[in-house]
């Protein structure tokens, strides 16, 4: 049987007999905190074109301070 190794061709670490992943685990988690990085992101651009959205639609009739 051949010895497996993590398939980020950066990485190149020796996995263990039976890993089910092709990646090891730091590598794993490298790539999870990519998506949570992106998907923060990407909520952040939506919440701020929501409040542009918002404004335009009420045209200013919103006071706050009312």
């Amino acid at each position: 049987m051949e010895n497996k190794v993590c398939k980020n061709k950066n990485c190149k670490k020796p996995l263990p007999v039976g890993y089910k992943h092709k990646y090891c685990e730091a590598c794993r988690n490298q790539q999870a905190q990519k998506v949570k990085n992106g998907l923060k992101s990407a909520a952040g651009v939506a919440g701020t074109a929501a409040c542009f959205v918002i404004t335009i639609v009420t045209a200013g009739k919103i006071n706050p301070k009312k």
